[in-house]
């Protein structure tokens, strides 16, 4: 999962007076930061003593405005796909299989490229959806894999593998109405459980409800690995990280090679403030698949939450390299920078010179 990902201080002490600790973005799989709960205050200090430099206050209050309004910007664009302007798999004969073969190496980046293609061709086309969104959930955007997926679903309404998508993609937003809505649209739809899920519910399911028919799935199947995995996802929307972990441990025992899944569990972790235990669950991720950039992005956020800001710095900048256009990692990034006291690395942060960051912060 959309881990999430040094916490922007006044958001962090908004949300903690309002409903006590911080999740984050399933730190990228879940992309709000989680932060110890005195990284506010400690900040604070650090600032008033001079420790980062006399303009780290005003280049930390730019990087949250901007942060900010990047975020109201791309709420207001929600569930409209924004293709590419230079594609050159258009015209691709079979740009489908050709986005199969790039997703499989690793190459989301030009993947989705491919994948914006076949979608281009046959816009009715489910399965090219799918994989599109997908692509983008794990190349870190989850608000592109939320309307590739909102087309999937238009094209094939009842596709388990569309509602989940959707369903962990709007927790990653922290938006549990419409999670419920899908996980509950996976639980109606599937063959086995749909005869669990009572009908009337399906316009606004209550979480207790859903949560509550999902253990019964999980007593009914014990070896569905996918049960245990929504069951996660649903223990992370109310923020009972306690019992997601040992859900997605026990999907685990049932899929010890899904990336996905060890990137959730690392998410879920850093969410409950064990970041330590997070970055091992992530090196799972990214040794089955290295090109992985959501667990790359995930792995700064927990060495940032852990105050391990130059280690933090290293993992952006190669998820960065794997994706440019990965708006939140820049975030992070431009945080953790001035967190280190690397001013002066601020202006090829903002000019995305990614040249000058990678020989700075090799990895």
């Amino acid at each position: 999962m959309s881990t999430s990902r040094c916490r922007w201080a006044n958001e962090f002490a908004t949300e903690r007076e309002q409903h006590g600790p911080v999740d984050d973005q399933w730190v990228n799989e879940f992309a709000n930061l989680n932060v110890k709960d005195d990284w506010a205050d400690e900040y604070g200090e650090q600032v008033a003593q001079g420790a980062f430099g006399d303009g780290a206050t005003e280049d930390w209050t730019s990087a949250y405005d901007e942060f900010m309004n990047q975020q109201i910007s791309s709420k207001a664009d929600k569930g409209v796909y924004v293709f590419s302007d230079m594609n050159p798999y258009v015209g691709h004969p079979n740009p489908l299989k050709e986005g199969q073969d790039l997703f499989r190496k690793g190459l989301l980046s030009e993947a989705v490229l491919a994948l914006e293609a076949e979608v281009l061709k046959n816009p009715d086309n489910a399965e090219g959806w799918r994989l599109l969104g997908i692509a983008h959930a794990e190349n870190d955007d989850d608000q592109q894999a939320i309307a590739a997926m909102m087309r999937a679903q238009e094209a094939d309404p009842t596709n388990l593998e569309v509602l989940l998508s959707l369903g962990v993609s709007h927790t990653n937003e922290l938006e549990q109405a419409a999670a419920l809505k899908y996980l509950y649209g996976w639980l109606r739809n599937h063959p086995k459980y749909g005869t669990l899920a009572p009908p009337e519910l399906s316009d606004s399911p209550y979480y207790n409800d859903v949560a509550r028919i999902f253990n019964d799935a999980a007593k009914l199947s014990p070896e569905d690995a996918d049960v245990h995995i929504v069951l996660g996802v649903l223990y992370n929307l109310v923020r009972e990280y306690d019992k997601a972990i040992p859900s997605f441990e026990t999907a685990l025992k049932l899929k010890p090679n899904d990336y996905s899944l060890w990137n959730k569990l690392g998410a879920t972790k850093a969410n409950s403030v064990q970041s330590s235990d997070a970055i091992f669950a992530y090196q799972q991720a990214l040794d089955l698949k290295p090109n992985y950039v959501r667990a790359w992005a995930n792995m700064g956020i927990s060495y940032a939450n852990q105050g391990m800001y130059e280690d933090s710095i290293r993992y952006y900048v190669r998820a960065l390299a794997m994706n440019p256009k990965a708006d939140n990692a820049w975030q992070y990034l431009r945080i953790s920078l001035s967190c280190a006291s690397r001013n002066d690395m601020l202006n090829a942060c903002d000019s995305r010179n990614l040249d000058a960051l990678q020989k700075e912060f090799p990895l």
